[in-house]
């Protein structure tokens, strides 16, 4: 049986051009791949040194920043799966270049989720972060040009997901060891646009 989402392009690993005035278009790719740190989980993220500087807030919002709503609905995606959109918003913190993904001055952004009662992890294997560039934002403040797609361990089916509260953890380090952190906490409901399966059998995630 099928029921409703938007579904994002497949797994591939962006090299952006150069431009005085060019952003990564996110939505080219698998927004989970794309721009991710390379190296090694263990050397991907900084485990100290940092600093609390600044600040910064978890929204959504494919095309722009959009305040989290309490109830968001998740996508089933090209993968076989689910994920949610989110989107950053920050300030305070040195926002790297949007115009070039490679940058090694772009902040590591990174954004985890979790079953609110259980704290088991949705995406088990994201330790690495983005390392996107952030742009101006309208009220004078940092922005992700576009929302990244927060993509869930394919064994989470619709029937683990949809009604339950899950909370959505923002890390960023910037170039110069800020850091700032943020979390929210939401209602996952059913995509609202294309097909998803129904599959009540379906274990879930061993971890």
């Amino acid at each position: 049986m099928l029921s409703a989402t938007h579904s994002f392009v497949g797994v591939a690993l962006v090299v952006v051009a150069c431009g005085d005035n060019r952003v990564p278009d996110m939505n080219a790719v698998d927004a989970s791949i794309a721009a991710i740190d390379v190296a090694p989980p263990e050397s991907c993220w900084p485990d100290d040194g940092q600093i609390a500087r600044g600040w910064g807030l978890l929204g959504t919002g494919r095309d722009t920043f959009e305040a989290m709503p309490a109830i968001l609905p998740i996508e089933y995606g090209a993968q076989d799966g689910f994920d949610l959109v989110a989107n950053v918003k920050m300030d305070g913190l040195v926002p790297g270049d949007p115009s070039n993904v490679l940058n090694p001055i772009n902040p590591r952004t990174r954004v985890r989720a979790y079953f609110a009662a259980t704290n088991i992890p949705l995406n088990y294997l994201a330790k690495c972060p983005y390392r996107y560039g952030y742009i101006p934002s309208a009220d004078g403040h940092y922005q992700f040009a576009q929302g990244v797609a927060v993509v869930f361990e394919t064994c989470w089916r619709a029937q683990h997901l949809i009604g339950q509260q899950v909370r959505i953890d923002l890390e960023i380090v910037d170039s110069d060891g800020g850091y700032a952190t943020n979390s929210v906490t939401v209602t996952l409901a059913e995509p609202t646009t294309g097909q998803y399966p129904i599959e009540p059998e379906m274990p879930g995630c061993m971890h």
